[in-house]
């Protein structure tokens, strides 16, 4: 399953943000030092930034036991994601390697990502041993036991946090495990900030949609017009988009990815570079909120279509195994590359596109 790969990404955590006039003071010393460190909440907006001096930084931010932000170091890209809960809160950073004090909700989120890094390692380490002795339903055996002893932990975890982000990351976890019954009842309890995370709420919106009586339903393609300010919204597939004659470049996304938000400006600039040369880009909205997806589109200046796929089953069909992932099919519909990056991207299309 997809939502099992994107375990990692769903560290970077999100949750709503309630008004509040006071404020929270992160301290923290990151090593080696960068030339900066910013902050930003979960839909990637920046909320401050700073110079780092002495590997010493000063950030601030609205203090809400409901938010999720993460400090971000410039350029390596370091981050420590953290729940601005208390007056000041202490970050250290150091080789990679981060660490809050001074915040309870962010010492129990840590406590939870940390729990989870070693008991896949362990698990992982025993199923592979098996599995490279030959013992393939040992191995599987084992998988299915690391999954159930994640899923009663995080539910476990959630219970207890139905209000704060800890309750956001072990949802996003436990989505992967639970099954859709019990996912929709969890959901169902919890509270506004589990509710306006785009990835859970993005499953939720695909589990309770009303059922559509064609055997194969078309999908949402939504696309924001050039004054970036409304939307069409059409039925679609992949297919209407790739095999007619044309190179497609398919960005597979999330707005609640913040890797993917890093890669939108270089698809955005191949969309611009090349569109009048029969480029057609197409992204492919992958476990997301609708309302998520377009309110990302108006930041990002995304003018290409979306192609929404809330349930990840584009995305398993294809597989892609984690996120952002991008493709380019060539005019007869075969794929050509994929996995390209950043400027990559461009170094793959421009010899296409010079005649």
């Amino acid at each position: 399953m997809l939502s099992k790969s994107l375990l990692a990404a769903s560290f970077l955590i999100g949750a709503v943000a309630c008004s509040s006039n006071r404020t929270c003071t992160i301290t923290g010393f990151v090593s080696p030092q960068p030339d900066s460190v910013y902050l930003v909440d979960i839909a990637g907006k920046r909320l401050d930034a700073t110079a780092v001096q002495d590997g010493a930084f000063t950030l601030t931010c609205e203090r809400n036991p409901q938010d999720g932000v993460s400090v971000i170091t410039v350029p390596k890209g370091d981050h420590v994601s953290l729940i601005p809960d208390s007056k000041e809160i202490t970050v250290k950073i150091e080789d990679g390697t981060a660490s809050v004090s001074n915040s309870p909700l962010s010492e129990e989120l840590q406590e939870l990502q940390k729990w989870m890094t070693a008991h896949f390692t362990s698990y992982n380490e025993k199923a592979m041993a098996l599995a490279e002795s030959g013992d393939e339903a040992g191995a599987e055996a084992l998988w299915d036991e690391m999954h159930k002893t994640m899923a009663d932990h995080c539910k476990e975890v959630y219970l207890n946090h139905l209000q704060d982000p800890v309750g956001v990351q072990a949802m996003s976890i436990l989505a992967s495990d639970a099954s859709d019954e019990e996912f929709i009842r969890l959901y169902e309890q919890g509270g506004e900030c589990v509710h306006a995370d785009a990835m859970i709420g993005g499953r939720y919106e695909a589990l309770t949609a009303p059922k559509r009586t064609v055997i194969q339903p078309k999908r949402t393609v939504i696309q924001l017009n050039t004054t970036g300010e409304d939307f069409t919204e059409t039925e679609g597939e992949l297919s209407d988009y790739i095999g007619h004659g044309a190179y497609v470049l398919v960005d597979f996304w999330a707005s609640w990815c913040g890797p993917c938000r890093e890669e939108t400006p270089f698809v955005v600039k191949a969309y611009n570079d090349y569109k009048d040369k029969g480029l057609i880009v197409l992204g492919i909205a992958v476990g997301d909120k609708r309302e998520a997806t377009k309110a990302a589109m108006k930041q990002l200046g995304i003018h290409y279509p979306q192609l929404l796929d809330p349930a990840t089953t584009l995305a398993e069909e294809y597989g892609v195994a984690g996120i952002p992932h991008l493709f380019l099919f060539g005019p007869d519909g075969k794929v050509l590359q994929d996995g390209m990056r950043g400027e990559g991207i461009d170094a793959v299309l421009k010899p296409l596109f010079q005649k």
